[in-house]
């Protein structure tokens, strides 16, 4: 069968063991160095090469490529290592509202725009997931990917894991009304950084009216006023990142005094971390970035707790796998299903691939 499919990896990092098993090798990026090397038709890495990017301390992208392979070591792949030591995932650096340096999902266009250039469909593996964003499709990385991938644009489908599944409370929504404060309880067991957001426009009335305090066991720690927080260029809204440090017991006090007489939604999200969690205000939708993105196939255990109309067909994660996890190591099964697909009909997009996996594909 002709492999009009190539499959883009963006992970930790790929060790050269792992590298050595890929026969069709189209492309690399590393993100931590910014080299990218092209073939035509296939890459060769010579030993310098190999020696700056085929690094994995966590040996987590190495594991998925090697899953991968084991099933079909003939697809074309194109490998991006998006991680680093000091900053974990490598996301979108920003400066006066232009992009500074480039993220996975910069590094993720660059992959589509070298395999269309070779005639090539794609299916991305990202098997990596955060509460980096608002958590509802409205984060840059959502708008970057959804200029070449999602409902009625061909061709390139990417499929994320859902996150740990784990049922912890990650995520507070609280409503605030004009005039009111309300309060959000954590627990923290070490220093741990948070996403805030609001959901009203940074330029409207209730955008302009909020304030957020943020105490540690009674001592305020923090504070911030909506005018200090811009809205993003993409979709106006305003998100402030932060890290309390310590432990004890956390209380994030969301006040407003607007015209507006209609309530505001805000959510809070614990990124990353494992030591901390929400004592009330808990919304028990959780399903990581990027699968929460609506382009995105989710792909999480049935065993799992993401969210709570989670079996419902169509809704997200859209296909839930038998078995224990972690689901990222499990993630290259629907990988290289939806790839022998799209080399059949390369012009699948990704509702179509959503109907032929259904909720239970395995």
């Amino acid at each position: 069968m002709k492999n009009n499919c190539a499959v883009i990896i963006i992970d930790t990092g790929f060790s050269q063991e792992a590298i050595g098993l890929v026969r069709n090798l189209i492309a690399v990026a590393d993100l931590t160095t910014g080299m990218t090397r092209e073939g035509d038709p296939c890459i060769a890495l010579d030993d310098d090469a190999l020696a700056g990017f085929a690094v994995d301390p966590l040996n987590h992208g190495s594991l998925v490529l090697k899953a991968l392979m084991a099933i079909n070591q003939d697809l074309p792949v194109v490998l991006i290592r998006a991680y680093s030591d000091d900053v974990r995932l490598i996301r979108t650096g920003w400066r006066d509202g232009q992009i500074a340096s480039p993220g996975w999902t910069e590094a993720y266009l660059w992959a589509v725009d070298v395999l269309d250039r070779r005639g090539l469909a794609s299916v991305t593996n990202c098997s990596f997931g955060g509460y980096t964003h608002a958590m509802d499709g409205t984060g840059w990385e959502a708008f970057s990917l959804g200029k070449v991938s999602g409902s009625g644009l061909p061709g390139h489908i990417i499929v994320a894991g859902a996150g740990a599944g784990d049922g912890r409370a990650l995520r507070a929504s609280l409503a605030v009304a004009t005039g009111s404060s309300e309060q959000v309880l954590c627990r923290q067991m070490e220093s741990t950084t948070y996403n805030f957001w609001c959901r009203a426009p940074a330029d409207s009335d209730a955008g302009r009216s909020w304030w957020l305090k943020v105490y540690l066991d009674g001592r305020q720690v923090f504070s911030q006023q909506a005018g200090e927080v811009p809205g993003n260029i993409w979709n106006g809204r305003q998100q402030s990142t932060f890290t309390i440090h310590g432990a004890g017991q956390v209380v994030f006090q969301v006040s407003r005094e607007s015209a507006d007489p209609e309530p505001v939604w805000f959510d809070c999200y614990i990124n990353h971390q494992n030591q901390a969690v929400f004592l009330d205000h808990v919304n028990p939708s959780t399903i990581a970035e990027p699968a929460v993105f609506p382009g995105v196939i989710a792909v999480g255990l049935q065993k799992g707790s993401y969210c709570p109309g989670q079996t419902v067909p169509g809704a997200k994660p859209e296909v839930l796998l038998p078995g224990d996890g972690p689901v990222s190591f499990r993630l290259p099964e629907v990988t290289a299903a939806v790839a022998a697909w799209l080399c059949e009909e390369p012009d699948l997009d990704v509702d179509a691939v959503r109907a032929r996996l259904g909720k239970y594909p395995f």
